[in-house]
């Protein structure tokens, strides 16, 4: 099976996951800021505008095409102009059309969307909505990663085409192969994994921290990232030797301070034309056993918090954030009890594999 993954941005999460996969070709139009060029090297992706997508379309055979979710509209021309040319590809060759595929994690309504845009993007997305429901209608499979997407789907194409087969599949790491996370309650390690900005929540974070370090004398703060906030960042571990700053660090850096923290925090805070997915570092810290303190944003936070997690209510975090912070530290959930949570098999990999195959 050929299988081309048509990406608008490409991050090392996306290189990793078919890292070893020869027969997964990754074309993207553009590099996230945690894009890994060693993983690159080895994945080999193809940076590729619509146009050069088009190209490629026409000069190989594909079985799969698995596009950017529909509600991606930034992403929708590209995609909707790569599967006509595969399309044409396959009367030429007379051969069968590709299966088309999404995963879709998308929880922002296209309401919330317009209501802020300014008039030039709005007319933008107007122009690519059209694109965006035929891409809904082409569709032969979408597995859905959070009961959030299945239901702003739902809500925004109305009823499933005939013709697509859904599936819901939730978001959830399996556990990490090695290391986990600190057990020491007393001397605990309080991770912020991530872009240092306000919508990822990490000026609140360090509003919060001098209160965590009054009731936990022992805790440490751990900041792992890059963005905006970073000198702020570096300021913080001069003045306090109980923080720790590790900017743009490699993998192999980040997945140490996995194994070592008991709180995994990622505060995610609600922004005009945009809101947390899932977030790829409470996936990680839940895979390397850490409990996890987020707000009500992410698509996964039902699970979280049946499962002994700190969530809270996003207009809450600025009163509420350093005693959840606390809470987790001190939770009874050990990093055991946190990875016997989660499923045997990647729910990302799981999807991939029910899109590619069925199964």
């Amino acid at each position: 099976m050929k299988v081309v993954q048509l990406y608008e941005v490409a991050r090392t999460a996306h290189l990793e996951r078919i890292d070893g996969y020869d027969d997964v070709t990754l074309l993207y139009h553009r590099e996230r800021y945690d894009f890994d060029a060693d993983v690159a090297a080895r994945v080999r992706p193809i940076r590729a505008g619509l146009l050069a997508s088009c190209l490629y379309a026409l000069r190989h055979d594909t079985d799969i095409v698995e596009v950017n979710e529909p509600l991606a509209t930034s992403a929708v021309i590209r995609a909707c102009a790569f599967i006509g040319a595969t399309r044409l590809r396959s009367l030429l060759t007379r051969s069968r059309p590709p299966l088309v595929v999404a995963y879709a994690i998308e929880n922002l309504a296209s309401a919330d969307l317009r209501a802020n845009l300014p008039l030039k993007a709005r007319l933008k997305f107007e122009l690519r909505r059209p694109f965006a429901v035929a891409l809904w209608h082409v569709l032969d499979r979408i597995a859905f990663g959070t009961s959030d997407a299945r239901e702003l789907y739902e809500s925004e194409f109305g009823a499933r085409p005939r013709r697509l087969d859904a599936r819901m599949i939730e978001a959830l790491p399996s556990p990490a192969r090695a290391g986990g996370a600190q057990e020491a309650a007393e001397d605990p390690v309080i991770l912020f994994l991530g872009d240092l900005s306000v919508r990822k929540g990490y000026p609140d974070v360090m509003a919060a921290w001098p209160a965590v370090r009054a009731a936990l004398p022992r805790a440490r703060l751990s900041i792992v990232g890059r963005g905006a906030g970073a000198a702020e960042a570096a300021e913080s571990a001069r003045r306090d030797d109980r923080v720790l700053v590790l900017l743009d660090p490699p993998r192999e850096d980040v997945y140490g301070e996995l194994a070592r923290a008991r709180v995994l925090v990622l505060p995610s805070r609600r922004m005009p034309l945009w809101r947390e997915q899932v977030g790829l570092p409470i996936t990680e810290g839940l895979a390397h056993g850490c409990v996890i303190v987020t707000t009500n944003e992410t698509g996964i936070a039902t699970w979280l918090r049946e499962n002994g997690h700190q969530v809270i209510e996003e207009r809450e975090v600025g009163r509420e954030l350093a005693s959840a912070i606390v809470a987790a530290a001190q939770s009874e959930l050990t990093a055991d009890d946190v990875r016997r949570q989660l499923p045997d098999v990647d729910g990302r990999a799981a999807a991939r594999r029910w899109l590619y195959s069925g199964e």
